[in-house]
């Protein structure tokens, strides 16, 4: 999750339900029971699919229930992980989360960028689910649709902390 690994999706949907599409069954089912009313996935890994969808409101239900997994949580909500080195990687390996390599601070006004995770395709844009503390309140922000690409200014890290930061001055 932290670099995006579109190939650890399908690797942890086959361990977990046999194959892509049996956990993608899943997936629907508990967007079905979250109320997550206009969602259907036909993937992993959120690339374009015309029967794929879902809104920024849906995915904000999505985030807030993976928050009250721990284990979820701490994924989220990590700056940088290193692997133990082995033969092949003698120092290790480091993995970074994407809404950090693009931010300068994680500090916002009165608060700070808790996690997030960035994602992009031409058709949906630039997009960010993100959780913040401002004060002693936590807040999830979804942006999606944002202009520009990898190699462009991230318009959906620079919203986000418009917003979050506009939170910390009230």
């Amino acid at each position: 999750m932290l670099p995006s690994g579109a190939e650890s999706c399908i690797a942890l949907a086959e361990h977990i339900a046999g194959s892509e599409q049996n956990f993608v069954r899943l997936m629907n089912e508990k967007a079905e029971e979250l109320g997550m009313r206009h969602t259907h996935f036909e993937n992993t890994t959120g690339l374009h699919d015309e029967n794929h969808y879902t809104t920024v409101k849906d995915i904000s239900i999505f985030l807030r229930e993976a928050l009250q997994n721990d284990i979820f949580r701490d994924i989220f909500t990590t700056f940088r992980y290193s692997t133990p080195p082995t033969n092949q990687h003698p120092e290790g390996i480091t993995l970074t989360s994407t809404i950090y390599e693009k931010l300068d601070s994680r500090t916002i006004m009165n608060g700070e960028i808790l996690g997030g995770k960035t994602g992009y395709t031409d058709e949906a844009g630039l997009c960010l689910a993100s959780l913040a503390k401002v004060g002693q309140q936590e807040y999830i922000l979804i942006t999606a649709g944002a202009k520009g690409n990898h190699h462009t200014e991230q318009f959906n890290i620079t919203d986000a902390l418009a917003v979050y930061n506009s939170l910390g001055e009230i």
